[in-house]
């Protein structure tokens, strides 16, 4: 009975999952919540709203639902559940949703992402960390305040001595790390994002110097273990194998990788609290840096995710559709997607799974 009280348990969650997933879509016009005071058109009416923007020199930014950004944090929250690599957590999240931000903004985003970015609650700009390496002292403070602490267990040996076990309780626990088992962590992490806590003019040659390097390394690595393979004499040579080594990246192709899991768990968090969503990456990098405030050099930014209700259009509105004519669907009506077995494959590239 249990046993089918969980299988049922997963297959409502399974069905729910699905669901979300399906829902998702790029919202291509969002619905604004509120006009400024100043505005002399009825708030309610959206299609005025948009005239009385196009009238004006400078378009202004939608007053955002509160309800709608408190919902946008949770996602958020909820995001940071997304996995990262060595659980670095390489990005950072600024949620825009003030009216004067949204306008400061949307200048630097690129065609209709502007008015995306004014008409909706709030806009997450995701940051790539590309100089992790420099948070080193964070990230072991990090993982020594959530190690679980070893407790001395009262049933001792007979001699008076005790034994130690690892705290357990209900919650996910994790087992304590030596320092060289840190040290390690901060290595791998440095060896594969390229970011090395160093001056800018010395971390690009340097990480450029050990990515080719060890491409190279991996290269011979890779003609031995197959020549090993081939040939009996290199078995004996080479008992336990040969060591092959992973294929680095740049420090901002690591970071976007990790941000992007992020990204995409919130986008489908959104999707399940009923919010619309636009992924955007058409924007200035440069002069979204300059009006937010992010450090120069150290973050990029692959993309920013709008977020609000969609814009309710008329029974004679035909669908919206991006800078470019192209409709991303709506709710119930999805954009298509390539043949399964055009894009999955199986044990083989260009077999059919």
């Amino acid at each position: 009975s249990q046993m089918n009280e969980q299988l049922k348990n997963n297959n409502n969650l399974m069905d729910v999952f699905d669901s979300v997933v399906n829902k998702r879509y790029a919202c291509t016009r969002f619905q604004r919540y509120k006009e400024p005071s100043s505005n002399k058109f009825d708030v309610n009416n959206n299609n005025k709203a948009k005239e009385s923007s196009t009238n004006t020199a400078a378009p202004q930014a939608a007053i955002s639902d509160q309800s709608v950004v408190k919902q946008a944090c949770k996602c958020l929250e909820l995001s940071q559940r997304a996995p990262t690599g060595f659980n670095a957590q390489t990005y950072r999240v600024i949620l825009v949703y003030s009216k004067e931000e949204k306008e400061r903004l949307s200048q630097f985003c690129l065609g209709r992402n502007a008015d995306r970015v004014r008409d909706s609650d709030c806009t997450a700009v995701f940051l790539a960390d590309r100089e992790c390496g420099r948070d080193g002292k964070r990230y072991t403070k990090f993982l020594v305040d959530n190690m679980d602490p070893p407790l001395q267990n009262g049933d001792g040996d007979n001699d008076g001595t005790s034994t130690t076990k690892l705290q357990t309780n209900t919650s996910r626990t994790r087992r304590p790390l030596s320092s060289r088992a840190l040290f390690k962590l901060r290595m791998l992490i440095m060896l594969f994002s390229s970011g090395y806590p160093l001056p800018r003019f010395l971390n690009v040659p340097i990480s450029l110097g050990v990515r080719t390097a060890v491409s190279i390394l991996s290269f011979f690595a890779r003609c031995l273990h197959s020549m090993r393979q081939r040939f009996r004499i290199l078995s004996k040579l080479f008992p336990s194998g040969i060591q092959l080594l992973p294929t680095l990246s740049s420090a901002e192709t690591w970071a976007q990788k990790n941000t992007m899991l992020a990204a995409m768990t919130y986008l489908l968090a959104c999707t399940s609290r009923g919010l619309a969503t636009c992924p955007m990456e058409g924007i200035d990098a440069a002069g979204v840096r300059k009006v937010l405030g992010i450090p120069r050099g150290r973050y990029s930014i692959p993309l920013i995710v709008s977020a609000g209700t969609p814009y309710r259009r008329s029974v004679n509105e035909v669908s919206e559709t991006d800078d470019v004519g192209m409709s991303h669907g709506d709710d119930g009506n999805f954009s298509p997607r390539y043949k399964f077995d055009e894009v999955v494959f199986g044990n083989t590239f260009g077999v059919a799974c």
